[in-house]
């Protein structure tokens, strides 16, 4: 057990319980509990979708990536994100809330036919199975790291705290959580990049980065990686525009302008949270120069060279990220297996209550499904 551990459990508490509170803003209604009845004004959504895109993969991940191989190689991810986000808020935000859409599977029903709307759900719970596993994995690599406790029990008590939550409130929770965590981890990220830059001076950091770290050979030269860091930008950014997770909270808007508008801020958002990740991932190559285990980078950087108070943060903000990223996953593909899967095969009625009962209860198995993959590959990348 470390000095983080109970900053930690006490940030999980904290999660935990406003998740439950979101119990009581559900009301019985499967469209509450979906996309919180289409109310949600533009800092909640913008916030959200921000939470959504900062994951363990553009914390964690990126600072690993940019330790071990190059700046652009870890950039690329918060880049790719934001690309997207800009992408679905200039195009698709404001048409597809018009429509007043549930899932996003229930567009290729409207458009093509229900076999359509069947093989985009399958690809989407596939696709996004792997995203929780991601970030289950970033939050029980960080909680292993500061209970001492393995990784398979940290991974089966962080999923459960998890998947209870995401069962009470739904998108409400998911919301509310994302408001909560992803502040935290905002404040942390470019709190400690100011930090670094202040104590040990920007060029003098840069000045014993290996310059094939730096320059742009990241992104011209096939020998230094150009061609895994163009896919991972162009993945990102035009494969999350089929990103469940995102249109859940673009539906969830007042109204088409306030989704385009919350898509544009949450880009600029992730810009900055993951520019500063990527920051102290090179500050991290003269600051911990000698680390096994990549995903190690980050806590080793926190724990030695940040005040307590920042490192908590840091800490935190990675579980934070990571638990609104799964949280968020959990939640659409419970809510797509319930809608576009079950009631649209089954030859029974399907009324609200049971709709309901349905979205809450997949959780179960979506949660177990992410957490496997996350067991038999732990990386957060």
């Amino acid at each position: 057990m470390t000095v983080m551990f109970w900053p930690v459990v006490i940030f999980m508490a904290i999660s935990l319980a406003i998740g439950l509170y979101t119990y009581t803003q559900v009301r019985g209604s499967s469209k509450n509990y979906t996309v919180c009845n289409k109310a949600m004004p533009f800092i909640v959504i913008g916030t959200a979708l921000m939470a959504q895109a900062v994951d363990g993969n553009a914390t964690l991940g990126n600072v690993s990536m940019t330790w071990s191989t190059g700046f652009w190689a870890g950039a690329m991810i918060p880049l790719g994100l934001a690309a997207s986000l800009f992408f679905v808020g200039r195009y698709l935000a404001g048409p597809l809330n018009k429509m007043d859409l549930l899932t996003l599977p229930e567009f290729f029903y409207r458009r093509y036919d229900r076999q359509t709307e069947a093989l985009t759900s399958a690809l989407t719970i596939v696709c996004f199975t792997v995203v929780i596993a991601g970030n289950l994995s970033a939050v029980a690599w960080i909680f292993s790291v500061v209970s001492g406790l393995s990784y398979g029990m940290s991974l089966a008590i962080t999923t459960t705290l998890i998947v209870i939550y995401t069962m009470a409130g739904g998108l409400f929770a998911a919301i509310w959580t994302d408001f909560f965590q992803i502040h935290v981890a905002l404040v942390g990220f470019v709190g400690s990049a100011a930090f670094v830059i202040w104590k040990f001076g920007l060029g003098e950091l840069l000045a014993k980065v290996p310059m094939e770290k730096l320059d742009f050979r990241g992104i011209t030269s096939m020998e230094h990686g150009a061609l895994v860091n163009w896919a991972a930008m162009i993945s990102l950014a035009f494969g999350n525009a089929m990103a469940l997770d995102f249109m859940e909270r673009v539906f969830a808007a007042n109204s088409p302008r306030t989704a385009q508008r919350a898509c544009y801020y949450a880009g600029f958002q992730t810009i900055l949270i993951g520019l500063c990740a990527s920051l102290l991932g090179l500050a991290a190559v003269s600051l911990v120069p000698k680390i096994e285990d990549p995903r190690m980078v980050l806590p080793t950087l926190a724990a030695e060279h940040l005040p307590y108070w920042l490192g908590v943060l840091v800490f935190v903000g990675v579980l934070g990220a990571s638990m609104s990223t799964a949280n968020g996953a959990m939640l659409v593909i419970s809510v797509v297996l319930a809608r576009n899967v079950y009631q649209r095969w089954s030859k029974t009625a399907v009324d609200d209550s049971l709709m309901l009962l349905l979205s809450r209860v997949l959780a179960i198995p979506t949660a177990m499904a992410g957490a496997w993959v996350a067991y038999v590959r732990p990386e957060p990348g």
